[in-house]
């Protein structure tokens, strides 16, 4: 019998399908720290990343048998990772758009334990413009080695190019940011 643990995504992704709850366990296990790590950049706290985490792995449980095996397993669920934190990110900007009356306001909280959105700022800017500067598969070699935590390998591996490839993006990347944030 092979345990969860020695079988590759793939082969949890086929005994989830036929009805084994435990191999997505695994999965979630396998990939829950990565994930965590590349929904940080949308929550910018720990307990709102492993909300978003969580509403990507109930995404991915759901719609495992339409996972078409083009990318690794760990692409395709960073990517429902992003577009939960693009979920959380809008409908934040909505509620902080609501209506602000004086009667909500708490002014005996205290702001040291206050999470402060406007922090940095102008730094979070700068890095978005210089972000934009880059061509997408620069941006995707970046986020995805030195944001997300994956290897060179396993990226080059998910995007069909040679390890080299990526880690020429990423090289590139790096100088457009350097230049552009002086």
């Amino acid at each position: 019998m092979t345990l969860s643990h020695d079988r590759s995504d793939e082969e949890l992704v086929d005994a989830f399908i036929e009805g084994d709850n435990k191999a997505f366990s695994t999965i979630v296990e396998r990939h829950r720290t990565r994930l965590t790590t590349v929904a940080r950049r949308y929550t910018r706290n720990d307990h709102d990343a492993q909300d978003v985490v969580q509403e990507a792995f109930l995404r991915a449980s759901c719609n495992l048998h339409s996972y078409r095996r083009e990318s690794a397993l760990s692409t395709w669920l960073h990517r429902l990772v992003k577009n939960s934190g693009y979920d959380y990110l809008n409908h934040r900007s909505n509620r902080e758009n609501a209506s602000l009356d004086a009667e909500d306001f708490d002014d005996d909280r205290n702001p040291l334990l206050a999470h402060n959105p406007s922090e940095n700022l102008a730094e979070q800017l700068v890095v978005r413009e210089a972000m934009q500067l880059l061509r997408e598969d620069q941006r995707e070699a970046l986020v995805l080695t030195d944001v997300a935590g994956f290897r060179v390998g396993e990226v080059a591996t998910a995007q069909g190019v040679k390890p080299g490839t990526i880690k020429s993006r990423r090289a590139r990347a790096r100088e457009v940011l350097r230049a552009a944030m002086g």
